[in-house]
């Protein structure tokens, strides 16, 4: 045989194709050597998590063979526990735009064999409650043919979770040939029983309401309720002659765009017409906290309207409880102050004070029996708060009414400026503390 030329073209394309075919040999062994080991740590990595929903399973993971079946993008991984059945991990997107990732076991005979978030940062006591044990044990009472339940007040995070268990679903059931209606939709989300206006607790949405007019017939009360990210304002009219809801208008939205504003839409707020005390108005769907400050605005109103506090354990601290002295009202919202001015005599101080009422702070000069621990004047020197409204609080007539009290007096709040009023109680409770000592 004639020996190639080692310049020549033909010997150059024997040697890289003998190079080429040991390179593939090599990588071929390189691959048998390492794959069952990079599946062995791609396995270790998530076996914990998977031990959880087969303790002591051998497991394979799968899917590079049955990933190309998602058609939504949602599966992350897919693990067979050898004879028992498969374990997907998931991820979605519900209210938190960070994300979250969970997992869910299908038996081989399509029960459910478990479920559990890997990671997730939804609202605690809202989203995270997708992954409690109330609706864990709904997601475990499925099979791979059922519709996966919502969730009431979590809305977003449990399509989140629906969406990705059904993208499992249909691999397993294609994998395990189970027959299942794909497009069956998912059980509405049950709603908690609903109680009337009067009866809800809203003592977590700091409501407050503050009188605009009223003419004997109607009053329009400005309110404002804490919702899910921001605080909520809403102008509410009430038939203040049969205690009824007229109309409510939403002036401030500081919730989720596209999501709590469903509840401020006209369609809703005209179910708040005709409602009292005694009306159950059903929260928004997708909207729960948006609607929980709406109901508590209307309540507040319609409280006030009847001469009432606007919310039990709402933010207005500034209204004495009946029978209820200076000396024990809660004043900590108004942030008084007082200095003193001058001392006229031996018993008579005045005092320079400020307090927070509605809208801005309020100041007065108060003048002291100091000996006896009474009020002898007050003259309001600032007024910051509503104009027609929070200054029948400051009339002489309303003023008048503090002569001659002691921080163990009780004085009722000017009807319909229970801000300004509370602002000057506060001012008063102040000098008096001052004049004691405290």
């Amino acid at each position: 045989m004639k020996n190639l030329d080692h310049n020549s073209a033909q010997y150059k394309a024997l040697l890289l194709g003998i190079l080429c075919a040991v390179c593939g040999l090599l990588l071929s062994v390189v691959n048998a050597v390492t794959a069952p080991i990079i599946e062995a740590n791609a396995i270790a990595a998530v076996k914990k998590s998977l031990e959880e929903i087969y303790p002591g399973g051998s497991f394979k993971d799968v899917t590079e063979d049955l990933i190309a079946k998602d058609e939504t993008g949602l599966i992350d991984g897919i693990y067979e526990a050898e004879g028992q059945g498969y374990v997907f991990t998931l991820h979605g997107v519900g209210y938190n735009s960070n994300g979250l990732t969970f997992m869910v076991g299908f038996n081989n005979d399509g029960t459910v064999s478990g479920y559990k978030a890997l990671e997730q940062q939804e609202t605690s006591g809202v989203g995270s409650r997708c992954f409690d044990d109330d609706y864990s044990s709904q997601i475990m009472a499925l099979t791979s043919s059922d519709p996966v339940p919502l969730l009431s007040g979590a809305t977003l995070t449990s399509t989140a979770v629906s969406n990705g268990i059904n993208a499992a679903k249909a691999i397993f059931n294609d994998v395990q040939g189970i027959s299942y209606d794909p497009d069956a939709a998912p059980a509405a989300p049950e709603k908690e029983a609903q109680k009337p206006l009067g009866e809800e607790d809203f003592s977590k949405s700091e409501v407050t309401c503050e009188e605009v007019s009223n003419d004997g017939t109607t009053a329009v009360y400005h309110c404002s309720a804490k919702g899910f990210e921001g605080i909520n304002e809403a102008d509410v009219t009430v038939n203040v002659t049969d205690g009824t809801i007229v109309s409510i208008a939403v002036t401030s939205f500081g919730d989720t765009a596209g999501v709590g504003d469903t509840a401020t839409t006209d369609a809703e707020l005209a179910r708040y017409a005709g409602a009292s005390a005694s009306t159950v108005v059903d929260a928004t769907t997708g909207a729960s906290f948006t609607s929980t400050s709406i109901r508590a605005m209307a309540a507040a109103a319609l409280n006030v309207a009847a001469g009432k506090e606007p919310v039990s354990g709402g933010s207005d601290s500034g209204s004495a409880s009946a029978g209820t002295g200076l000396a024990t009202e809660d004043f900590s919202a108004n942030e008084a102050g007082c200095r003193v001015w001058s001392n006229l005599d031996s018993s008579a101080y005045v005092y320079k004070c400020h307090a927070k009422g509605y809208e801005g702070v309020n100041e007065a000069t108060i003048t002291l029996n100091k000996d006896e621990g009474t009020v002898t004047s007050v003259e309001v020197t600032a007024f910051k708060d509503t104009a027609g409204v929070g200054d029948k609080a400051t009339s002489a007539e309303e003023l008048a009414k503090y002569a001659g009290v002691s921080l163990d007096s009780s004085i009722d709040a000017a009807t319909g400026a229970s801000y300004t009023s509370a602002s000057i109680r506060a001012m008063i409770a102040a000098a008096l503390n001052m004049a004691e000592g405290n």
